[in-house]
């Protein structure tokens, strides 16, 4: 099996692209399920030899944004927390004006940077994904914005049972040790964080926009089915985000 982070990224790079590509649904959910348990397992085998060897990744600012836009879309948003919280990276709202009064919101990681590079490459993944299944089954059908929204919100909270589902599955076979070090990263990155970027202010929570249920439904159904997991058959001013 591959050691290192960029040997699993190639595997992973070409299960997912048999998992976007196969006409055969079952076999491209397998793939996708194989690509996570890779990186679940990449992980915790890296937390066992951090704890024995007393060796640790230090937690960084990263130096790209994994998300920048001048208005937030709010599934894209909820796919950066989803992501960020799963791999114990945090981040936080880089929000910049321009002279024209432009206002831009960069979503900042910060964490082991092989826990962000992973969060990266899955971002991109399945923000093609949502991309390319909400265009299939919801754009160019006369429905409206508020069933696309909603289909692709769905899609975010599918993944996000699923990435749950996945952690339980892959921590009955993990150390107790590689499990606490695992789930202690979120923590060591937030408080990172807040030293790494002083002065970061609570974002205040987004009211509820116009929504519908049968699309959300459609939209989970179908994050649910990436089969993330073999369970299944994160001038201006900066805000940390609640999510």
């Amino acid at each position: 099996m591959a050691t290192t982070l960029t040997e699993i990224i190639a595997k992973v790079q070409k299960l997912l692209s048999l998992s976007k590509n196969n006409s055969n649904a079952a076999e491209a959910a397998a793939a996708a399920g194989i690509a996570n348990r890779l990186i679940d397992e990449h992980r915790l085998s890296v937390a066992d030899l951090e704890a024995e060897y007393c060796t640790e990744e230090p937690v960084v600012q990263d130096e790209n944004a994994i998300y920048e836009s001048g208005r937030v879309t709010a599934w894209r948003s909820g796919l950066v927390r989803v992501l960020t919280t799963h791999y114990g990276v945090a981040y936080y709202n880089d929000v910049t004006q321009s002279a024209t009064g432009r206002q831009v919101s960069r979503y900042r990681m910060v964490g082991r940077k092989s826990d962000m590079e992973i969060c990266r490459y899955m971002y991109t993944w399945l923000g093609m994904e949502c991309e390319r299944l909400s265009g299939l089954e919801a754009k160019g059908m006369k429905l409206g914005r508020v069933y696309v929204a909603s289909y692709q919100d769905g899609f975010v909270s599918g993944i996000q049972e699923q990435l749950r589902l996945s952690r339980e599955e892959i921590k009955k076979e993990a150390t107790s040790t590689s499990i606490v070090m695992i789930d202690s990263r979120g923590e060591e990155s937030r408080a990172g964080m807040y030293a790494i970027v002083p002065g970061l202010r609570k974002s205040k929570a987004r009211s509820a926009s116009q929504f519908d249920a049968n699309a959300f439904g459609q939209g989970k159904a179908r994050g649910k089915a990436m089969h993330l997991g073999n369970a299944m058959g994160s001038s201006g001013s900066a805000k940390a985000l609640n999510g």
